[in-house]
């Protein structure tokens, strides 16, 4: 794995985390109007990520199918977002991050059926482990 690669996954490893811990705070002083409160604060990291990226590449000379999808994961992903923060106000913390944080395997699951992206013995016994050991940490 190359090193900006791991830099990368460090660095949504650690926002991820991070900020699943201040929603928490969050939820916990204003509920589920933390939800709004949220996706402004996407707002100024997709501008800057948008003024890097789209410098050197046109926003609107995109494929429209994959405009669509990725606009359509926006809209699909805002449930999770939503439920999150619900479970958030109704549940700890402890509980509700590793619970939520199973998607990954849904994700991987769907890609080797629809995508035909190959799903090694040693990735299902990773996807397995990581189940239990997700469920073990909300126990």
């Amino acid at each position: 794995m190359s090193l900006d690669t791991l830099l990368i996954i460090l660095i949504t490893f650690a926002s991820w985390g991070l900020g699943s811990f201040i929603a928490k705070l969050a939820t916990n002083r204003i509920g589920e109007k933390s939800v709004f409160w949220d996706l402004i604060g996407y707002f100024p990291a997709v501008i800057i990520y948008s003024l890097i990226v789209f410098k050197t590449k046109s926003l609107f000379s995109a494929n429209k199918t994959g405009v669509f999808l990725a606009i359509l994961s926006g809209a699909v992903g805002s449930f999770g977002l939503i439920g999150f923060y619900i479970l958030l106000t109704k549940k700890d913390a402890s509980s509700v991050v590793p619970l939520t944080a199973l998607y990954p395997a849904l994700t991987a699951i769907l890609a080797f059926i629809f995508l035909k992206e190959s799903l090694t013995l040693t990735k299902i016994v990773g996807i397995i482990l990581a189940m239990i050991a997700i469920y073990l940490l909300s126990l």
